[in-house]
């Protein structure tokens, strides 16, 4: 998982670190810089695996503009790149590795914008590419002295480091259990912001097209399709959250289609069983079903999928959904979460979001996102539900009664 992400000079984001669990959940009032701070991780999977053209920010969910408007230009901040800067732990241990990336861009015509990664001195690639070869090295089975040796001699063909700095380095790697540059790639290398949009979950709108799921929900059918039986099996019951829900089919041939219960343009091949009504009349296609439980079964789809990314972000994880299906939802999601590896970052507006969370799991936490005096995006964690005296409140409670931050007050 990412431990720590530093964002500097990024948007609204002048320079500031903030401490990662597995589900972060960050509130705070319109324009604030939420966003800001899931676009600054996509901008990491995106220099991490070389994928910096427009068009691939923009299937991340990046709102790309142009290079002035994507750094910083606070008053007195001079033109400089974005720095990203990644912690990241190696599965359950407490190894841990840390990269920088360097963000610049040429400016030119809107069409032209091209962003690079300025990948620093042939001492700083060396240097990642040894933290690279570190993680397989501390197999001593396979690697002996005699093979560090070897690629040592390899990488000194190339770097002009003294041997002995090259040793040392590579020495130091070793012991701390570095991931290196490629497996950080490979742990948010895919890194991408989903939101959910109606038209795309009905199978009406094709805008992103990652596979196997876009990020609106673009064929959300297939993505189910390739669940395994058990993991469907279990994100079925829990998508009945939505009352009169009874059953989901996955139709690849679509014959019910030609059994009148799809009469637009979908694409989807979901169909959905009200258990409500009678068996002979109870289907109701993606293009005309309910839109919350799209919406909810798009977010639990995230979490159970071996094919979404590892690590995820999701904007307005609230759009379309009862107030206690946030709740729900937000609860089931950290179970998910937890039993298939995955970290999120996620953004919400709705206060009964926030009840979903259990701020004595570590794991789950909670941040008040702002502009400070200078109009820089900072964060607060919120680590405990501070009560007023003689009172107990929900954390959604906190947040509406102002004790949390992050609501406007300039009405």
């Amino acid at each position: 998982m990412i431990r720590e992400l530093t964002i500097k000079n990024y948007k609204s984001i002048l320079d500031h670190t903030i401490e990662l669990g597995r589900v972060n959940v960050f509130i705070g009032e319109n324009g604030c810089g939420k966003t800001n701070i899931l676009e600054a991780m996509a901008m990491v999977g995106a220099a991490l695996t070389d994928k910096l053209s427009v068009e691939e920010l923009f299937n991340r969910g990046i709102r790309v503009a142009k290079p002035s408007s994507m750094r910083s230009s606070f008053p007195g901040t001079p033109d400089q790149e974005i720095v990203l800067q990644c912690s990241s732990q190696l599965g359950t241990s407490e190894a841990s590795f840390r990269e920088e990336l360097r963000i610049a861009a040429e400016e030119g015509s809107a069409a032209d914008v091209k962003w690079y990664e300025n990948r620093g001195s042939d001492e700083e690639q060396m240097a990642r590419a040894v933290r690279s070869l570190a993680t397989w090295m501390q197999r001593p089975d396979i690697f002996t002295t005699e093979h560090i040796e070897d690629i040592v001699r390899t990488l000194m063909a190339r770097f002009p480091p003294s041997e002995k700095a090259l040793h040392e380095l590579a020495r130091g790697s070793i012991l701390r259990g570095g991931m290196g540059r490629e497996q950080l790639g490979a742990l948010v290398g895919d890194f991408a912001i989903y939101n959910a949009n109606a038209l795309a979950l009905r199978g009406l709108q094709t805008v992103s097209r990652r596979s196997p799921m876009g990020i609106h929900g673009e064929t959300l059918d297939v993505a189910i399709a390739g669940l395994k039986p058990d993991v469907w099996a279990d994100l079925l019951e829990r998508a009945k959250c939505v009352s009169w829900l009874e059953d989901i089919v996955v139709d690849p041939t679509d014959h019910l289609k030609y059994q009148g219960h799809k009469l637009g343009k979908s694409q989807s091949t979901l169909y959905f069983h009200d258990k409500h009504m009678p068996p002979a009349n109870n289907v109701f296609s993606a293009e005309n079903v309910n839109e919350g439980v799209l919406h909810v079964l798009f977010h639990l789809t995230l979490f159970v999928s071996e094919s979404t990314p590892r690590i995820l972000g999701i904007d307005n994880v609230d759009t379309a959904l009862n107030p206690q299906l946030c709740r729900d939802l937000m609860k089931q999601i950290c179970e998910l979460a937890a039993k298939h590896d995955k970290q999120a970052l996620i953004t919400t507006h709705n206060p009964a979001t926030l009840d979903g969370l259990n701020l004595h799991d570590d794991e789950q936490r909670l941040f008040v996102v702002y502009r400070n005096d200078e109009g820089h995006t900072v964060t607060k964690r919120i680590k405990a539900k501070a009560q007023p005296e003689g009172q107990k409140l929900k954390l959604s409670e906190l947040w509406m009664r102002g004790h949390l931050g992050g609501i406007p007050r300039n009405f």
